[in-house]
């Protein structure tokens, strides 16, 4: 598959709401140097006005300067792979992938074979969803984790007693990239369906996840709350710091109590009650 390479200068302080911003709208990878950040987006779904309209929005856009050439195929996976490097949340949780060797003194050991995406715990709005989800008791619950990419959550929620868990995405990498992972993790029973919000609306949880971003969560917010048992829990991430106000509002709006906010650098993610 040929991609297009979209070199950014900017202060550096700034890639992650880059990021951020154009993660929305089909850029796959993402590698930071000293001028700012490289993109990556198969040539297909490439659009410079798209692009400069999503950058239009962002706070400092005076200071962001980029230029695009076309790149040739490369085996991105096995480039990918070359970066990836094993994560652990304090004592509870390591995520590996499969050429890695197992460690020791973790209570959970998920495999996730990346594949150029965030959903190996290395992005911050993954280890606050982690963070969150072990501060909770799981067992016997029903989850749903809505936007799963990878699997990873889904997957810690399995490890962690869960009862039945239902994952879902609209991304067909993603649903396949979960079946795989699910499988290799022993986790089959998790129920992964390729779809968006509409497909969870005749159903019910204890604990909705979603880690997906400020737009979604706002647009989606009504369905999560209607999908949730009363006393139940939604987790979310993929948002700023500075989204917090706006999501928060909606959240409460929908009938939610906001219950705790945690934050890693420019990330936030935050629990609800219903």
């Amino acid at each position: 598959m040929e991609y297009i390479e979209v070199k950014f200068s900017n202060p550096r302080e700034l890639n992650d709401i880059i990021i951020a911003y154009i993660g929305e709208i089909d850029f796959e990878m993402f590698e930071e140097n000293e001028s700012g950040l490289n993109a990556y987006i198969p040539a297909s779904k490439f659009s410079e006005g798209v692009l400069q309209e999503v950058l239009s929005s962002i706070p400092d856009r005076e200071n962001i300067r980029y230029e695009f050439s076309l790149v040739e195929d490369r085996n991105w996976n096995k480039e990918w792979e070359s970066n990836f490097s094993p994560v652990t949340i304090d004592h509870d949780v390591y995520v590996r992938a499969p050429f890695h060797e197992t460690r020791e003194g973790f209570r959970y050991e998920i495999i996730i074979e990346p594949k150029m995406s965030f959903g190996t715990g290395h992005h911050e709005t993954t280890e606050l969803m982690m963070r969150l989800m072990l501060e909770l008791d799981l067992k016997n619950k029903t989850i749903l984790d809505m936007g799963c990419g990878s699997g990873i959550l889904a997957i810690l929620a399995h490890k962690m007693g869960a009862m039945q868990i239902t994952a879902i995405d609209f991304d067909d990498w993603a649903y396949h990239n979960c079946l795989e992972n699910c499988e290799r993790n022993n986790a089959s029973q998790i129920i992964v369906a390729k779809g968006n919000v509409s497909a969870i609306r005749l159903m019910h949880f204890d604990i909705v996840l979603a880690n997906i971003n400020r737009n979604v969560l706002l647009a989606d917010m009504h369905d999560y709350v209607n999908c949730l048992r009363a006393g139940g829990l939604i987790l979310q991430s993929g948002f700023l710091n500075d989204d917090e106000n706006v999501l928060i509002k909606t959240a409460e709006e929908n009938g939610l109590k906001h219950l705790k906010t945690v934050r890693k650098d420019k990330w936030s993610a935050m629990a609800f009650s219903r």
